[in-house]
């Protein structure tokens, strides 16, 4: 039993000095470098400039209604923990793309930054405190509150969080632990997958396409299958192009594999607004020969409907804290943990995929705030295993969906928009570089 589970049982109150870490975030801290930061940023793109004075008031309205995030993170003897604290962030000019490693185990600087530039308000996560949900709901509480002191009236806050109400007690669980079932078998073991040939470089590349949600909504729905399943097909059909044409594929492997995230909310009703995500793992093996689209596109259908299935997923939860619960690892000295998740990290995790493919879906706004709102943003950070990485979601009848890469070559982003393009989608490509 993890001290989360034993304080919840004797109903200690959670507004406590330290946390421990969820059990998917313990997994980043042994890796934070440069190259890989594990950090995404989540952006509120307004249709006005954003008054610097105004939204560095808000954040110090809205900080303390998400006290889980009000933390740093420190370095115990066996086990990562975050340490509590009632310090506010400074805003910090918008950045480039979310590339900087956040502060370690020795820093005392929070594990999320809030920028603003021009119109736009950014915040960039680390994996170590949230998902995709959380940190939408927590920009969102901030650009809510934001507005009101704009002069805008707000009358309900859904689906984000009135910062004059109370948290709740569930909001800081371990979900993965509440959840966990000793008795289920774990997933099925992995081969490793294709990468993209190319070094990686000391630059960071963003490419993004913008294109209306009807009308992709109407394509994945003629080729019959979901818009997530629809773009993972295209990210893995233009993966399988490039291996087809490059000379030396770099690895020899001829299995394709797109990590896709899923929100483990859908199948249990937790409240948490740490880390709740667990992944699906669509894939084609090119060495029984080359694949049409079409055949791609029904592969990935019947493999994520199979997958993206709570019994299934839950066999990922059974094998993670089981793991995190071996009396062997638990009373291993951390340094010793570090070099073992780093392993995990890299051999059990980036090694099996050819990229990751993230979807947080349509995003909703307060009804009062939603003609001050112009677009949403998601990017991910730099991986230099995978090299090149996609994150979607979706605002009004905007679609947007980001590449990050760090190699030279833009042979998939092309690939990947001139099909949607060539399908008769109108699409808009712009692109943002920065250096590592």
């Amino acid at each position: 039993m993890v001290m989360d589970d034993i304080r919840e049982e004797q109903g200690v109150d959670h507004q406590r000095d330290w946390l421990t870490l969820d059990n998917a975030a313990q997994i980043y801290p042994a890796a934070f470098s440069e190259w890989s930061p594990d950090v995404y940023r989540l952006s509120v793109t307004l249709k006005e400039p954003v008054r610097v004075s105004a939204l560095q008031q808000a954040l110090r309205k809205v900080f303390p209604r998400f006290p889980y995030f009000q933390v740093h993170l420190q370095r115990g003897l066996f086990w990562y923990y975050l340490q509590r604290d009632d310090d506010i962030p400074e805003l910090r000019p918008l950045s480039t793309v979310p590339v900087s490693v956040m502060p370690g185990p020795t820093g005392s600087a929070h594990l999320l930054r809030v920028q603003a530039g021009g119109n736009t308000i950014a915040v960039d996560f680390s994996h170590v405190l949230t998902d995709g949900t959380g940190a939408v709901r927590f920009i969102g509480t901030l650009v809510t509150q934001y507005l009101r002191q704009r002069g805008v009236h707000i009358t309900g806050w859904k689906p984000f969080f009135d910062p004059e109400e109370p948290f709740s007690q569930a909001e800081f669980e371990d979900a993965y632990s509440k959840y966990f079932d000793r008795d289920l078998p774990g997933p099925q073991r992995l081969s490793p997958a294709y990468h993209l040939p190319d070094p990686p470089r000391s630059f960071y590349r963003v490419i993004t396409g913008r294109m209306p949600v009807d009308e992709m909504l109407v394509l994945s729905r003629d080729h019959g299958v979901s818009l997530t399943e629809y773009l993972v097909a295209v990210y893995m059909y233009s993966l399988a192009q490039v291996r087809a044409s490059a000379a030396d594929d770099g690895s020899g492997r001829g299995i394709l594999r797109i990590e896709v995230p899923v929100d483990m909310r859908r199948f249990y009703p937790s409240l948490t607004m740490r880390n709740f995500s667990l992944y699906a793992s669509p894939e084609i093996d090119l060495r029984l020969g080359a694949y049409s689209f079409d055949a791609i596109v029904k592969r990935v259908h019947h493999s994520m409907t199979l997958q993206v299935d709570g019994r299934e997923l839950s066999r990922q939860v059974s094998r993670n804290v089981r793991a995190q619960r071996n009396p062997f690892i638990r009373i291993m000295p951390l340094y010793l943990k570090d070099r073992l998740l780093l392993f995990i990290r890299k051999w059990l995790g980036e090694r099996l995929y050819s990229g990751v493919l993230t979807n947080i879906g349509r995003i909703d706004v307060p009804e009062e705030i939603l003609p001050h709102v112009s677009e949403f943003g998601l990017m991910l950070g730099p991986n230099p295993w995978m090299k090149c990485s996609c994150a979607i979601l979706s605002f009004q009848n905007d679609l947007s969906i980001n590449f990050g890469s760090v190699i030279e070559s833009r042979e998939t982003e092309r690939l990947f928009f001139s099909h949607i393009a060539g399908e008769g989608v109108q699409v808009r490509v712009s692109e943002r570089n920065s250096d590592l």
